[in-house]
């Protein structure tokens, strides 16, 4: 009866005339499922929606296994599953040298709190600022904490802030209409992970950088894999038993790939003699 309430109470509202109505909007952390309580409403985009949980998989780039997987309600961001996973890695004792990820991944722990010898590769964030300049456009020197812009003015900055160049010369700056509108001059927020941003957007630029980032395909390919096996329909009521059927699916996907290491090993042994 509790869970009939509850779901009631997420839909519907009595008004001041003791009439029954629905309620406008969906409610926040909003229950789908009578025998599943941990199911929830999740998108990928404005347009698209899907129900129940998503599969997330650390895939090991050099030989094909897949190391550690998670499993999260459908509502929660992609980047919270980063701690169960490091969790897994630590077990294994692997050190990660570089790591290859969607975007929606680059607030989690494991970037946050990487190391030097942790290089992120990832798809930069597009920066849009209509036909003037963008803030790529400005030079950011780390060790003195300033910006320069394009006219060569420089100001202090600090990260996680907002800069605001003098509008008296941004007045008369020969560049103001490929710049700003603003009466009060140009300003740039400095993101607190601007450091990394600037570093994605450079290493785009050159061939080598983007053969890199093409390499996270394979990634795309073993998520295709387990899901052609797994199913997209929950097996399990509850995320731990549907990690436990996801960590089952990714044993085979290794499995496979073990079987194909030793056959090539095989090959070459065969060749070679």
């Amino acid at each position: 009866m509790e869970t009939a309430r509850l779901i009631e109470a997420q839909d519907v509202e009595v008004d001041a005339h003791g009439e029954i109505k629905l309620l406008s909007g969906v409610a926040k952390e909003r229950r789908i499922s009578i025998e599943d309580e941990e199911m929830r409403h999740g998108r990928k985009s404005k347009s698209q929606r899907f129900d129940g949980y998503k599969r997330h998989i650390l895939r090991d780039l050099d030989n094909g296994l897949v190391r550690a997987v998670g499993v999260t309600r459908a509502n929660v961001p992609e980047a919270s599953v980063t701690d169960a996973i490091a969790t897994d890695l630590k077990y294994q004792k692997v050190n990660l040298v570089e790591l290859h990820i969607d975007r929606a991944y680059l607030s989690s722990s494991l970037v946050q709190n990487r190391d030097d010898q942790l290089t992120i590769y990832c798809k930069a964030w597009q920066v849009k600022n209509g036909k003037r300049f963008t803030k790529t456009a400005f030079i950011l020197d780390w060790d003195n904490q300033t910006i320069c812009c394009p006219n060569q003015v420089t100001v202090p900055f600090s990260v996680g802030g907002k800069v605001q160049f003098p509008k008296n010369i941004c007045a008369t700056c020969p560049f103001r209409e490929r710049c700003t509108t603003s009466k009060t001059g140009r300003s740039v927020s400095i993101h607190p992970d601007e450091p990394l941003f600037r570093e994605l957007q450079q290493r785009q630029l050159s061939l080598v950088g983007r053969a890199k980032l093409r390499e996270r395909v394979a990634v795309e390919h073993s998520l295709s894999h387990i899901g052609r096996w797994q199913g997209d329909q929950a097996r399990y009521v509850g995320s731990r038993k549907n990690l436990f059927d996801l960590r089952r699916t990714a044993v085979v996907h290794n499995l496979h790939v073990l079987a194909k290491i030793f056959t090539h090993t095989t090959e070459q042994s065969a060749t070679s003699s």
